[in-house]
């Protein structure tokens, strides 16, 4: 527990520098976009290879990816219905920002250290449902409410979802994987070496897109989303604890997950949309906070 608490609170640290450095003049909210296209180019999609490169596909736990897709999917719907009488980036915004969640910075190292290694298989192919849902699904049709000047179709929409680098690097690993291909060493001495900035830079990237001075309607609109959120995660836990004929380790790191924070990236994917990326990167370090809070009380509930 406290190696986990020190994780925890190392990610709010960072934030915290990069609010600073914002603060003393060093980098600017202008700068956020810059920052974002690092982190979502360059440094999660290196990180990823890494990570994906050893990990073995449990093909009779592939269920945890329909349930990555589903939660999101459900979430980013509800986010759309709460703003279908405004305009389109409020749209975007509510697709992008109820759901996803932060398996590999935060959730990960959480579980394994509380659960054992093998939670790590049932989170990791959680979390390949998390982002075709998230960097596939929801980044492509919050791009295609806003583009006001392309008509929405099936494939406008496929093709806004092949423009997220996340998204196309977690099916290009895929693939490679059900193939039982593995990338080179070389290629993996490189991404590992980049990939490991990651966590540094996307937590960087919210500090620095962060504003505590938020206006009133922003606060409002970031805790009604984070209000659905949560409702939804309560819910989604309900129907896993009591319903649904799971083992009980995968129904712990299942309902552990649902309460992890917002994903980094989403904060980057309302920049590409022109959404609030200081409401967006307000409700990610809000949940962090959380997340501290509610997945060690989740596990004690669960026993």
């Amino acid at each position: 527990m406290g190696a986990m608490l020190v994780k925890a609170i190392s990610l709010i640290l960072i934030i915290v520098i990069g609010y600073t450095i914002k603060g003393v003049g060093w980098v600017s909210l202008s700068d956020f976009p810059k920052f974002s296209k690092i982190v979502l180019w360059i440094t999660l999609p290196c990180a990823l290879a890494t990570s994906f490169n050893k990990f073995e596909i449990s093909y009779n736990l592939l269920f945890l990816v329909a349930i990555g897709i589903g939660v999101n999917l459900i979430q980013q719907f509800a986010g759309y219905l709460a703003n279908r009488h405004t305009d389109a980036k409020e749209q975007a915004f509510g697709i992008l920002n109820i759901g996803s969640y932060n398996i590999g910075a935060f959730a990960m190292p959480y579980i394994s250290g509380f659960i054992g290694s093998e939670s790590i298989i049932f989170a990791s192919l959680f979390d390949v449902g998390n982002a075709i849902g998230a960097a596939g699904i929801g980044y492509g049709c919050a791009l295609s409410i806003t583009n006001e000047n392309e008509k929405t179709t099936i494939g406008r929409f496929l093709k806004n979802m092949l423009r997220s680098p996340v998204f196309d690097t977690y099916l290009f690993l895929l693939i490679i994987r059900l193939m039982d291909l593995h990338l080179p060493n070389a290629v993996i001495t490189f991404t590992s070496t980049v990939g490991s900035a990651n966590t540094f830079m996307a937590m960087l990237m919210i500090g620095i897109g962060l504003e505590l001075h938020l206006d009133q309607k922003k606060f409002r609109m970031a805790f009604k989303y984070l209000g659905m959120r949560y409702g939804f995660a309560l819910i989604f836990t309900i129907i896993v604890a009591f319903f649904i004929p799971f083992p009980h380790q995968v129904k712990t790191v299942l309902c552990m997950l649902f309460f992890s924070p917002i994903a980094s990236m989403i904060a980057g994917f309302t920049s590409d949309v022109k959404g609030d990326v200081e409401t967006s990167a307000f409700m990610t370090s809000f949940s962090i906070i959380m997340g501290i809070v509610l997945m060690p009380m989740v596990l004690m509930i669960m026993g």
